[in-house]
């Protein structure tokens, strides 16, 4: 015959299940939300510097055409490529606003 106590065991063991599978979700949600982060790049063009940035801020690729070494100088490119990472920062900006509706700090 059953008692109150087995009853109890079999309530807490199901009230186990349930917490775990709650964890189990949440952990999918994160995954899928660390999945979109690494997959969310911003990207600038400029005709002759192109840079993408990932969501981490880490610069993953810079291309420069061949002849930004002949028409401008070591001062000129250097600008350039400042106004190139100054549009990638101004993108990551207007993201994170329109995500989270405020600035960074």
């Amino acid at each position: 015959m059953e008692g109150p106590r087995e009853r109890y065991e079999i309530s807490d063991k199901e009230l186990v299940e349930s917490v775990l599978r709650d964890l189990d979700e949440a952990a999918d949600r994160w995954e899928a939300l660390l999945a979109e982060a690494e997959a969310t790049t911003y990207t600038v063009d400029m005709g002759d510097i192109q840079a993408v940035a990932n969501s981490d801020g880490k610069l993953i690729e810079l291309t420069l055409r061949p002849n930004v070494v002949n028409d401008y100088s070591h001062p000129e490119l250097a600008e350039r490529m400042n106004v190139a990472f100054a549009a990638l920062r101004d993108e990551v900006h207007e993201d994170y606003r329109n995500r989270f509706g405020g600035g960074l700090r």
